[in-house]
């Protein structure tokens, strides 16, 4: 009985050395993944090559940072595979993750949907056109375009306005030919 437990509690500290172990060569590989990426990027001069296009983020350190993200989560995936149990902490993250996908979208969109419902509502009643004089609270001015989210307003002052169409429904405006 005794034997049968020391050899289970051997298994056991094997499985969970040879776990840290990988968890330790993953971590520094991560690291180094991160360091070698974002000097070869620097060298190749990405973040030049791509303000000449307009991209004003600093993609060297976002790319170098995602791929040791990248090694640091592969690197778990096999710690927990070890350890034995992948499938439910796997489950948890990928729940997790899809909910935070989620929230985030809903988050974005929270701007989007009263804007859009706007667009369609003074579609519908077809008070407001291009071309004609508007004022909704402290701006006044002609109407430029009608998009799906804002309207463009050209005020006297030869000023270019973006106004959210929901303004148009929460607030009084009036319109002129």
């Amino acid at each position: 009985m005794a034997v049968k437990i020391l050899k289970l509690a051997q298994e056991y500290f094997y499985t969970i050395a040879v776990g840290i172990g990988i968890l330790l060569i993953g971590l520094a590989l991560g690291v180094l993944v991160k360091k070698l990426v974002f000097r070869i990027l620097k060298e190749i001069e990405l973040n030049k090559i791509m303000s000449r296009v307009g991209v004003t983020y600093n993609l060297e350190h976002w790319i170098s940072s995602i791929l040791s993200y990248l090694v640091y989560l592969i690197t778990i995936v096999f710690f927990l595979n070890q350890l034995g149990i992948t499938s439910i902490v796997l489950y948890i993250v990928v729940g997790a993750v899809l909910m935070l996908v989620v929230l985030t979208a809903i988050v974005g969109l929270k701007d989007v949907i009263p804007n859009f419902v706007a667009w369609v509502l003074l579609q519908r009643k077809g008070r407001m056109i291009e071309g004609h004089h508007v004022n909704v609270r402290e701006i006044g001015g002609r109407v430029e375009r009608i998009g799906f989210l804002e309207t463009e307003i050209r005020t006297e002052n030869g000023d270019l306005l973006y106004v959210p169409n929901s303004l148009f429904l929460k607030s009084k405006f009036w319109v002129k030919d």
